[in-house]
């Protein structure tokens, strides 16, 4: 026997090498039960890193999802990160003042204040969720995206709640498929 023919005979009697783990193909992942781990301290006051664990949480259900309650074993753990970034500054509608009841030494009143037409100056922030799955057992991400948007500071479409909701339906919108760039959200 050469030596060309018992080393092709030893390759062909090795047992075949398992693949290196890697990505997962977006045909590998299904909705299944997840729990939401908790925000880091930094990501805000504790309000707000509730209101954005109940908005990923409401997304994650609508998506097919099954959440289960903080500390459960679900086959996946969502981890969520939010940015907020500083921008610039824009122009917005000022807010209007409610009615106000007067009460004085010679009566009573109320006090309405008139849409004025004035603008503000507002902080222009740029907001990122960013939105990962773990399988249960793993550390790797098997699934990430992330959605940003860019609102004036202070408005009602800069409140926690809705902000997150919002970003939260758009990463979860291209679930299974994977992508590195943040899906932009008006």
């Amino acid at each position: 026997m050469t030596p060309l023919i018992a080393a092709l005979m030893i390759v062909q009697a090795a047992p075949p090498s398992m693949p290196a783990p890697g990505p997962l193909s977006p045909e590998s992942l299904s909705p299944g039960t997840v729990t939401v781990a908790p925000l880091a301290a930094d990501q805000g006051p504790a309000e707000v890193r509730n209101v954005v664990a109940a908005q990923v949480e409401r997304a994650l259900s609508d998506a097919g999802f099954l959440a289960l309650p903080a500390g459960g074993r679900g086959r996946y753990t969502a981890r969520v990160t939010i940015t907020r970034t500083p921008r610039g500054a824009v122009t917005s509608n000022a807010r209007e003042r409610r009615a106000d009841p007067v009460v004085g030494n010679w009566g009573a009143g109320l006090s309405v204040t008139m849409p004025s037409g004035k603008r503000q100056l507002r902080g222009l922030i740029v907001t990122e969720l960013r939105l990962e799955l773990i399988r249960r057992g793993e550390t790797a991400p098997a699934w990430t995206a992330r959605a940003a948007t860019a609102q004036a500071e202070g408005t009602a479409a800069d409140d926690p709640s809705p902000l997150a909701a919002t970003l939260a339906a758009a990463a979860l919108r291209q679930f299974p498929a994977q992508s590195d760039a943040a899906i932009s959200v008006p």
